[in-house]
Parts: structure tokens; C-alpha cells; sequence
């Protein structure tokens, strides 16, 4: 599916009001694992499941510092994280979690943005995938994709989950590349007490629900309505 640019003039009133109020337009995106195309490693490179022992002792190699959540996630077994290394050096990764995502886990960098999805058992979660400056433009981040599928197949996946906020036209590129399908789009606009919200009718075979934007005024309006 051909995503349009989001640097059309279409996007602008967008992109204005992001700056001013909370405004966010989340895709949401899908894919069976069985039909994402596949890439090499690059020579080089290795790409393994990683523990948190030994992304912390590459936490130096990072322009910001992973949250411990992320990395007790790890431990639980409620998350993977797929890491890619050249002589020993962190090049990229890419993290799924499993089960009930938190809104704290799918937002564009504002709380109110959040949104919760509940997965399926045979379903996991893309939340976070990175490749450093200095590894880009060698298809490493299809590769770790293509490896992260592979494993996860193995233990019983069948279907990746992702979201990707609307302008976020770097992202929108690449998830297109790697063949997941747009199934829906969400979007929460509010100014002051004004709160609007859409939600996409999604359909029942992929992989997965989603709740309510946790800045949804509305949804607590209409919860207090059903109460009195």
C-alpha cells in the first residue's frame, strides 16, 4: 500500500496544531509474519535476542539511556529485544513486547498521546526499533526485522504489531518496505476542556484491539454519563 507523503500541504494544519495543543494521527499496522520479505544480515554484522545485562554493558554506546521498565521487561520475558553488532559494537536494535501494551509504551512523546492495545497470544508488539548514525544505509534495519521474524515465528508468532505517528515520514517509508498493511487509523485533537477522538473499526483476524487515547476527555465524559 503507497502511503502519501506527509509533507503535503494536507498535514500542515497538523502539524501546526501539534505544536500548540496535543494532537496525534496513529496508524496502525499489521503483518503475518510468513509474508514479511526477508533481508541478509549484512557481512559483518550479527543480530541476536539480547538480555539486559547485555544491552546495559552497551549502554554507553546510546545517545539516551533505556528505561529500566523496558529492561525488566526483559527479565519477565514480557519483551525481546532483536540487537545487532559489528566488532562487538551495538548497531541497532529492535524491541516487541507481548500481551496488554500500556498506553506509556505507544505515544509520540506526550502522555495524552498514548494509546493501549491488547494483543493476542500468537501476536507481539514492535515498540522500538534503532539503528545508530553510524551503521544507517546498509539495510540493517530490515535485517533485524527479517531476524526478529524469523525467532519469533519459531516460538509461536504469527502476527507483528506496530503503530507510527502520522508525519513520522521516515517510519511510514520503512514499515511500508517491510510489507505491513495499514488496518486503521486513530487520532485525538484537544484544546483546554475541547477533546475529539476517533477510533478505526478494526477487523477481528489481526492479531489485536485497541483502547481509548489516555487524553480522551470524552471517554470520561461518557463514562460519567453511564453512571448517573
Amino acid at each position: 500500500m503507497k502511503i502519501a507523503s506527509s509533507r503535503s500541504p494536507r498535514w500542515l494544519p497538523y502539524r501546526v496544531m501539534r505544536r500548540f495543543a496535543i494532537a496525534n494521527v496513529c496508524q496502525l499496522y499489521q503483518s503475518p509474519i510468513d509474508k514479511m520479505p526477508r533481508s541478509p544480515v549484512p557481512d559483518g554484522f550479527t543480530i541476536e535476542a539480547c538480555s539486559s545485562d547485555q544491552l546495559r554493558s552497551h549502554a554507553h554506546e546510546l545517545e539516551y539511556q533505556i528505561p529500566e521498565r523496558d529492561l525488566n521487561l526483559l527479565d519477565t520475558g514480557n519483551a525481546k529485544c532483536f540487537a545487532a553488532f559489528h566488532s562487538e559494537s551495538l548497531a541497532g536494535f529492535a524491541w516487541v513486547a507481548f500481551g496488554d501494551i500500556p498506553g506509556d509504551m505507544n505515544h509520540d512523546g506526550k502522555p495524552e498521546t498514548g494509546l493501549p492495545i491488547q494483543l493476542s497470544d500468537d501476536a507481539a508488539f514492535i515498540f522500538q526499533v534503532l539503528v545508530l548514525p553510524a551503521y544507517r544505509g546498509r539495510r540493517l534495519y530490515a535485517a533485524i526485522m527479517s531476524q526478529m521474524a524469523d525467532q519469533l515465528q519459531t516460538n509461536g508468532i504469527q502476527t507483528l504489531v506496530l503503530t507510527t505517528e502520522g508525519t513520522n515520514h521516515r517510519a511510514l517509508k520503512a514499515v511500508d518496505r517491510m510489507g505491513f498493511q495499514n488496518v486503521g487509523q486513530a487520532s485525538l485533537f484537544r484544546i483546554g476542556p475541547l477533546s475529539k477522538a476517533k477510533y478505526p473499526l478494526l477487523p477481528n483476524d489481526i492479531g489485536f484491539t485497541i483502547g481509548r487515547y489516555v487524553g480522551d476527555k470524552t471517554a470520561v465524559h461518557s463514562s460519567q454519563l453511564s453512571h448517573q
